[in-house]
């Protein structure tokens, strides 16, 4: 199953796609150094509100994106 989410999220048209690669690696670096922020220097409120500003930004740019592509 995470094979097929793999896939089907980082593939565009059967090929790798770059950007999907580049945004995923991306992703997994910041959350690696969070959590590492984390367990040496406890939470911090700044992290948590750019990840969460992160989460609602892609949301938003998704549901636009979506919108724009409709019409």
């Amino acid at each position: 199953m995470v094979k097929d989410i793999i896939y089907d999220t980082l593939k565009k048209d059967g090929k790798w796609s770059r950007t999907s690669l580049t945004m995923f690696s991306a992703w997994i670096i910041s959350c690696w150094l969070a959590i590492s922020d984390y367990i040496f220097n406890g939470f911090k409120y700044e992290v948590f509100v750019t990840f969460v500003g992160v989460a609602v930004g892609v949301k938003l740019s998704d549901s636009i994106g979506t919108r724009i592509s409709k019409k």
